[in-house]
């Protein structure tokens, strides 16, 4: 994958999926704001977010090392895995766009493994000071949402530990300016992305990119096919006169 477009779509992805974020992960971050019992509010914010965003990169670490194993084991594998990747990444497009819900399903799977690990979150609260802020981050960073999954799943085609983290980090970038001003400027900025031109344009911009993605493997397969055909030819007799 090109990676300056990679990590730009990883942004798109958290920045226009953030009105998801506010809905998913609002609850915790208002809690965090109204219940810190810390010396200072927004350097605990900060390091919520930043354990959040760490737990991101950490899962994208992991399949970065997954996707590298596979694409070693067998180059159609990989092959494989960018269609798969591409998919998932118009599917993406469509789901920020507004166009389908279809990646609540998900959620819903996810949801089975977190009601074993948001007790954990509890041993932080309330909060008092930036470890237990980014402890509580790096637990919440495991709550189960359709977008992160996605995007894990579309960068485990990079097969490459060190982007596949890049990109999800880019993604928590990418949503970290609404979450981090749950107020006025959230407001504001909800109402933007609730646009139909803007969301449909982003969403374009990430379905282009997923097309993109999906484009690599068919245009491999045709140059395979062509290189065959060629290989396969009767060569024209030599010249000895």
């Amino acid at each position: 994958m090109n990676e300056p477009l990679s990590l730009l779509t990883a942004w798109l992805l958290g920045f226009i999926g953030s009105i998801h974020c506010m809905g998913m992960c609002g609850g915790i971050v208002g809690a965090l704001t109204l219940n810190n019992q810390s010396k200072h509010p927004v350097f605990t914010q900060l390091a919520y977010h930043a354990g959040r965003i760490s737990t991101y990169g950490l899962l994208g670490l992991t399949v970065g090392f997954l996707g590298f194993w596979l694409a070693d084991l067998h180059h159609s594998l990989a092959n494989t895995m960018r269609v798969i990747s591409g998919g998932m990444l118009i599917l993406m497009g469509l789901y920020v766009s507004g166009a389908t819900q279809a990646l609540n399903w998900l959620e819903k799977g996810g949801s089975v493994a977190w009601k074993h690990i948001q007790p954990i979150s509890k041993t932080f609260l309330p909060v008092r000071n930036l470890p237990q802020a980014m402890g509580l981050g790096m637990v919440w960073g495991l709550l189960p949402c359709g977008l992160v999954y996605s995007t894990l799943t579309w960068s485990l085609v990079a097969a490459d530990p060190v982007q596949s983290a890049s990109m999800m980090i880019m993604f928590g970038l990418g949503n970290l300016p609404a979450l981090l001003s749950f107020g006025l400027f959230a407001q504001t900025l909800t109402k933007l992305k609730k646009q139909p031109l803007v969301r449909l344009s982003l969403g374009a911009l990430i379905i282009l990119f997923g097309i993109w993605t999906l484009a690599g493997p068919i245009m491999m397969s045709t140059m395979n096919t062509d290189t065959a055909l060629t290989s396969t030819l009767p060569k024209p007799p030599l010249n000895t006169g």
